[in-house]
């Protein structure tokens, strides 16, 4: 199974959300995107945008690396 990328404003978001996932029984690998560098090079995505995401400073960045993925079909 793929990794679930998630965006989120900051690694509490993300360890939130994790938790509530995985009390409501989901059981995937989610992956905290903690710079832009995780999700360049990848051929596909999916994953979640949680909380305060787009007050990252390198949330432009991020932005553009997953919309190329995106075009690219993936």
């Amino acid at each position: 199974m793929d990794p679930l990328f998630i965006v989120a404003g900051n690694r509490q978001e993300f360890d939130d959300f994790v938790i509530r996932k995985r009390m409501m029984g989901h059981n995937y690998d989610f992956k905290y995107v903690y710079n832009v560098d995780t999700v360049r090079g990848l051929n596909t995505i999916r994953g979640f945008y949680v909380g305060s995401y787009q007050e990252r400073t390198d949330w432009p960045e991020i932005d553009v690396a997953i919309q190329t993925i995106k075009a690219r079909g993936g």
